[in-house]
């Protein structure tokens, strides 16, 4: 449920660098005469992060919306196939694709 679709795997990852990012920062009250590196270092990273939640806002707001057959809820769509936020369920925009089943 975590991962599912591609939006949220990216959202994941950005968040997963700025808890790397604070990490970074704390490392460096263990060594005080590197904790400005350290400092830069982790903003860098949350900085990365910033930018990617940027760019997958941008995405997010022209993926496509379709309602899943599966649970009934609306979804987004990144490219022409993705699986559903909610159930995992393969989408696609393709007509050829259509009721083909991956297990990935």
């Amino acid at each position: 449920m975590l991962l599912s679709g591609k939006l949220n795997k990216i959202r994941t990852f950005a968040l997963l660098l700025i808890f790397i990012g604070m990490g970074i920062m704390y490392i460096g009250f263990v060594w005080p005469s590197w904790m400005a590196l350290f400092f830069i270092l982790g903003m860098l990273f949350v900085l990365a992060s910033v930018g990617i939640y940027f760019w997958i806002g941008m995405l997010s707001t022209q993926a496509a919306k379709v309602v899943c057959p599966v649970c009934k809820k609306e979804t987004k769509l990144l490219g022409k196939r993705d699986e559903c936020m909610y159930c995992k369920a393969i989408l696609s925009l393709d007509p050829k694709d259509a009721g083909q089943q991956t297990n990935a």
